[in-house]
């Protein structure tokens, strides 16, 4: 039970990152480690961030900080890296060869496993399968620097007791068709009207990748190479949790109806 509560706590956490922006509750931060600001120039939600900025970004935060190692998975169509940074105390990842294999033996049924209490929850926090929804891979910059760099007991906390994997944009190349799109049409003052040119990216837009393939419906086919490589990544850790963050317009939500008892 205590694991679980501890989960949602997680999980509620990393959905207030993009409405706090640099969560001052989470305050002091380790001044030896860049923000998303200082490394970039800009403050996030100022610009839309390319994909190799994130990247190079990760890296940093894994030169500068014990917590963070960097870990690539694969390439998409178009070449760009696709990338796992895992986050966690020093001690748990110099001893993740360990924790991992004691992790993966809760899914042998024959091994018998029941030290749950010993091993870290393995939760994968995921963005920008759809590549036209920006504020994910924007939010995963905060979220990680926030994870590597705070000094607040609460995520100290949460390092102790998760090892979490932080996959920035599932879909780099329609991450970066958008990203040029929405960065050239930008306007200085920003300009809100729906119907203004930033807001309506000509035909096929960024929510696809390269082949224009929605890869939020690849994870059976897994026809394209940032799914394939991600479904490796997936049975090679078998994470406990595993979020997928998109973006809804300002009249949606995250309701879903729930299915009734005899099906519908």
């Amino acid at each position: 039970m205590q694991k679980i509560t501890f989960v949602l706590l997680l999980c509620l956490t990393t959905n207030l990152f993009a409405q706090e922006y640099f969560l001052k509750k989470y305050e002091p931060f380790n001044q030896d480690i860049p923000s998303p600001e200082q490394f970039l120039g800009y403050g996030i939600g100022e610009r839309h961030t390319r994909h190799d900025l994130i990247v190079a970004y990760f890296k940093k935060l894994a030169e500068v900080s014990p917590r963070v190692s960097f870990a690539e998975y694969g390439k998409t169509h178009e070449g760009r890296i696709l990338s796992i940074l895992t986050i966690s105390t020093p001690e748990n990842l110099a001893n993740i060869s360990e924790l991992k294999k004691k992790h993966l033996a809760f899914t042998d049924p024959s091994a018998n496993a029941s030290n749950y209490n010993d091993v870290p929850v393995f939760i994968n926090l995921a963005y920008n399968v759809h590549g036209n929804e920006p504020s994910s891979s924007e939010a995963a910059l905060l979220t990680a620097y926030t994870f590597a760099a705070s000094e607040a007991g609460e995520i100290i906390n949460y390092l102790n007791n998760s090892v979490i994997f932080i996959d920035p944009t599932i879909n780099p190349d329609g991450r970066d068709r958008h990203t040029q799109w929405a960065n050239s049409y930008q306007g200085s003052p920003l300009v809100a009207d729906p119907q203004d040119a930033e807001h309506d990216e000509y035909w096929p837009g960024g929510r696809t990748n390269h082949y224009w393939f929605d890869l939020n419906r690849d994870w059976l086919l897994a026809i394209n190479p940032e799914s394939r490589g991600k479904l490796t990544w997936y049975h090679q850790w078998y994470p406990n949790v595993v979020t997928d963050f998109h973006e809804m317009g300002s009249q949606s939500s995250y309701f879903f109806e729930p299915m009734k008892a005899n099906g519908s």
